[in-house]
């Protein structure tokens, strides 16, 4: 039987950041199942939505491609649906924080010290985003990518993938705004001993100016999953750009 390949995409993200990788791609992308993560924080998060998914695929295997933050959640979920999984691709992968000195590196550091600091904070935090994300989206979407690295800069200039970066900061920081809280929680938590309970086959793809999620991280991981996988690493792509590589190169079922 086929694998369904299902899609977990990044935070802030959605369906949208697919698209905004280019028409081609998002044409060869189009047969991915996007993961719908909604709910709010609690015991069970994860669990859950592996309940999901069982419910929505209750016989097909199981391909999980993970983007970004999106990689956390694949690797929480997994452990869940088993023998199931026959494979886990991981792109531009956010590791535990707890497995090195990784948050001076990233973009993202500044929601994720504030989620840190407590469930105040990053509330607080989270509240200012979500106003700005209602007002002036793709206003955002710019800032963010404002300093892009690599092959991340063409995309900062495609009103495209502003547009869908913009979708995406709205999609997360509106619509599923409690999914959203629950998962930056838990990704800061110590979730590193989780890794040891991954036992499907993993394939780490990274790019070597990646900002938001730097390499050291993907070797960090890499080197923390019972698999041992290899890191393909990228010369000259950053975070989105390594995305559209895996999306352009890879044949997914």
């Amino acid at each position: 039987m086929q694998p369904a390949t299902l899609y977990f995409h990044g935070l802030p993200g959605s369906a949208a950041e697919l698209a905004g990788i280019g028409p081609g791609t998002a044409a060869q992308a189009g047969h991915l199942h996007v993961v719908a993560r909604h709910g709010a924080a609690g015991e069970g998060y994860f669990a859950r939505l592996a309940g999901r998914i069982v419910a929505q695929f209750p016989d097909e295997p199981l391909h999980l491609v993970g983007f970004s933050l999106g990689a956390h959640a694949a690797l929480r979920v997994a452990p869940y649906l088993g023998e199931r999984v026959t494979q886990i691709d991981l792109v531009s992968p956010a590791a535990p924080l707890q497995l090195g000195d990784f948050l001076d590196g990233m973009a993202g550091a500044p929601v994720f010290r504030a989620a840190q600091a407590g469930r105040l904070p990053f509330a607080a935090l989270t509240f200012v985003q979500a106003q700005v994300a209602r007002i002036a989206p793709e206003r955002m979407a710019a800032a963010l990518m404002a300093e892009a690295k690599g092959e991340d800069r063409a995309f900062a200039a495609d009103p495209l993938f502003i547009a869908a970066l913009a979708q995406s900061l709205r999609t997360s920081l509106l619509e599923q705004r409690a999914a959203y809280s629950a998962e930056i929680l838990a990704y800061v938590s110590d979730w590193a001993p989780v890794l040891a309970e991954v036992r499907q086959p993993v394939a780490i793809w990274q790019g070597s100016e990646d900002d938001w999620t730097p390499p050291a991280m993907a070797q960090a991981l890499a080197a923390a999953l019972p698999s041992r996988p290899e890191v393909t690493l990228i010369a000259g792509l950053s975070h989105f750009s390594m995305l559209g590589h895996y999306l352009e190169t890879q044949t997914l079922a």
